[in-house]
């Protein structure tokens, strides 16, 4: 991963664990660990739309922002935004 591009997030579960979360839009990956450091779920492949769509979507609402830069808005088209949220929901 791309160091500049990464975010870190922190994602505090009901049951009071903290699940660390780290996006790269540019890398097209999102990785969530456990409280205990190791990975659980690894998503690869992903476009910049996509990672970008999770972040603003989901993670903002759930997860804050440990490290990174913060999320820009970006220009994509509908087509782009409908196709991430059909590939990350199954």
């Amino acid at each position: 991963m791309r160091e500049e591009e990464t975010k870190i997030w922190a994602w505090v579960m009901p049951s009071g664990n903290i699940y660390k979360v780290v996006s790269n839009p540019v890398d097209g990956t999102i990785c969530l660990y456990d409280p205990d450091g190791k990975l659980v779920k690894k998503h690869e492949k992903l476009s910049k739309a996509e990672v970008t769509l999770i972040e603003k979507n989901f993670l903002e609402t759930v997860a804050t922002m440990v490290s990174g830069k913060e999320t820009e808005t970006g220009e994509e088209t509908k087509k782009d935004m409908a196709d991430g949220v059909a590939i990350y929901i199954r």
